[in-house]
């Protein structure tokens, strides 16, 4: 039938509307199909475009009624068993998503995108291995969708199967180089590779970090210092979270006069240290909701001279914002410890102990070092007094360790049973949220097993709030860092408890962390180079504790006062280094990639052992 508006044939107007939609283009897709719905309103492919259209332009409501009504004229519609449990997978109406999905796979079991859906499904539902056994399904019928290798490979990585999923992603962004979600996650998942090589993170974030748009308008006038400068931080952590908890006490000290602040936040949930955060910026702006366009439109509204990304590929990130140029002058700093690897980025602020001369090719961007470190931390609030060490009242060492369990592989693990071998009756003590859930630490005592540490000198403990974590380091008389993903937040909060770390240094950003805060906090024999020292020191440590028992008191009475004179957590002076940083780089604009000179009157460059 013909319509007798334009004269198209049905056909020829869903063609249209679908091509239409296809580009987004929702206002001429509306206008074809309301003149296909005045010819057939009642036909089923006239409906389901209708339905589509609705999902697309966040009308939930109306797209789910069509879609029920297609499913109550054919219950077996296959596309509408898809769409809708598509939709209820956008609304977590998960245990509805998952019936329409398992009937969809019953009638069409060789459409790979129904078991990609059903697999998402099963996955929020907590069900693992029959998600797994969706995404499987769905790259057996299509290998070649990049999506589905991304799904798998985020249930791989939460599964803490790192290597598994950090193939999923490489053949994801294979497949789609444009794939940005992929890109993060293996990025990120390969610092916790045991082999991970902070080379090959870079020539991958090189490789298919978004490409940089037009440069900014303003960067022209880049060299004209017109204080105070306008900085703009972009992060989804500003609130409690180790970037909350490095940035306060900076804020509190910055000049305001020389730096107005602005707060770019891509997270909608705010907490007490959000609060505490606030007003120490002049605006305080949600970008959570804004597309890249939007979120830049309003950096430049605001004339932002200076942007500094606090996320590089941390959940939450907005690389891609980034890309787009909305300010002239653009770093990464804080929450990142690698290249971002785009061009639009143009400095990373780092420290002399971190990144040494020689590993500035590591970087796209330049390098800007601090004097110091690169980072300066608020002292905990309503932390306890540092507690006697417990090796003066058992006679044995207790070593421990308060990261993430991701963070310790069995590489770790190895060379953990070989310090516990060569000290007899000393202990170990593991501290981790996830040991609240029997089957993780079932897991984990499995692993501890097979890597040869006796369970009978492990103790694991469950998680516990920030204030008995910190009391929990009277526990312990010395951390054992991890490695190649050292600590950072939990370093530096040891040495505020009274408990040093020994730690292992690589070579990168991240391996170099705790050799950085060990050197910043005047315990540089604290750090070593290869694991066979790492276990020679530990074993040295172990005896001074125990055989020098005054000495080992003294370090450990005295050490809060000692970091808390340190760079460490001299917000003021880091602060007075950190406006000179970025008023250096914005005067700076000459001179080539990976040779930024140091900032102006900075202490020169020590030597890093």
């Amino acid at each position: 039938m013909s319509s007798p508006a334009s004269g198209k044939p049905l056909q020829v107007l869903l063609q249209e509307a679908s091509a239409h939609l296809q580009q987004r283009s929702f206002s001429s897709a509306q206008a074809l199909l309301d003149e296909a719905a005045r010819l057939e309103p009642q036909v089923r492919d006239v409906r389901m475009l209708q339905a589509i259209l609705a999902v697309q332009t966040r009308q939930a409501e109306k797209a789910e009624q069509i879609f029920k009504g297609l499913l109550q004229d054919n219950p077996s519609d296959v596309d509408a068993l898809a769409n809708l449990g598509y939709l209820l997978l956008q609304a977590e109406r998960t245990k509805e998503a998952r019936e329409l999905l398992e009937r969809a796979v019953r009638l069409q079991p060789r459409h790979a995108g129904l078991h990609l859906n059903l697999g998402v499904a099963l996955e929020a539902l907590g069900h693992t291995p029959e998600a797994l056994q969706s995404y499987q399904r769905s790259l057996a019928l299509d290998p070649r969708d990049a999506q589905t290798h991304y799904a798998a490979g985020k249930l791989l990585q939460r599964g803490q199967d790192y290597q598994a999923a950090f193939a999923s992603y490489q053949r994801a962004l294979s497949l789609n180089p444009s794939h940005s979600e992929a890109l993060s996650n293996l990025l990120f998942t390969h610092h916790y590779l045991e082999d991970f090589s902070p080379l090959i993170n870079s020539a991958w974030a090189r490789r298919f970090a978004p490409p940089a748009s037009a440069a900014h308008e303003r960067t022209a006038s880049r060299g004209l210092l017109k204080p105070p400068l306008k900085v703009g931080f972009v992060s989804a952590d500003l609130r409690q979270h180790p970037v909350g908890y490095f940035l306060e006490a900076v804020l509190r000290e910055l000049d305001r006069s020389r730096l107005s602040l602005f707060a770019y936040s891509n997270n909608i949930f705010e907490d007490e240290v959000s609060a505490r955060l606030k007003p120490h910026f002049a605006q305080w702006h949600v970008i959570e909701s804004l597309n890249d366009q939007d979120a830049s439109a309003l950096i430049q509204q605001d004339e932002i001279d200076v942007l500094i990304d606090l996320s590089g590929y941390t959940a939450g990130h907005r690389q891609s914002l980034f890309s787009l140029r909305p300010a002239p002058l653009q770093l990464s700093w804080l929450g990142y410890f690698s290249t971002t690897g785009q061009s639009a980025m143009d400095y990373v602020l780092a420290d002399p102990v971190s990144v040494p001369p020689q590993e500035e090719n590591l970087f796209s961007e330049r390098v800007w070092r601090m004097p110091v470190i690169r980072y300066c931390f608020t002292p905990p609030e309503n932390a306890p007094e540092v507690a006697r060490s417990p090796a003066a009242e058992r006679g044995q060492i207790t070593f421990g360790s308060f990261q993430a369990l991701e963070k310790i592989n069995n590489r770790v693990l190895r060379a953990w049973a070989e310090i516990l071998k060569g000290v007899p009756g000393a202990r170990l003590r593991i501290q981790s949220s996830k040991f609240d859930h029997p089957s993780s630490r079932s897991e984990f005592e499995r692993r501890l097993l097979a890597c040869g540490l006796p369970l009978e000198q492990v103790q694991l403990a469950a998680g516990q709030s920030r204030s008995d974590y910190l009391a929990a380091y009277k526990e312990v008389d010395l951390v054992l860092d991890t490695f190649p993903y050292p600590g950072g937040t939990t370093t530096v909060e040891a040495l505020w408890m009274g408990v040093p770390t020994l730690t292992l240094a690589l070579p990168g950003m991240l391996g170099r962390q705790g050799q950085s805060i060990m050197s910043a906090a005047g315990l540089p024999d604290w750090a070593v180079t290869t694991e066979a020292d790492y276990v020679a020191r530990a074993l040295h440590w172990a005896q001074s504790a125990t055989g020098h028992p005054v000495e080992w008191a003294e370090l450990r009475k005295n050490l809060r006062d000692q970091v808390q004179a340190s760079a460490l957590f001299n917000a003021t002076q880091f602060a007075r280094d950190f406006e000179q940083a970025l008023e250096g780089m914005w005067q700076d604009t000459s001179g080539s990639r990976g040779s930024a000179p140091q900032p102006l009157n900075a202490t020169p460059t020590p030597k890093t052992p």
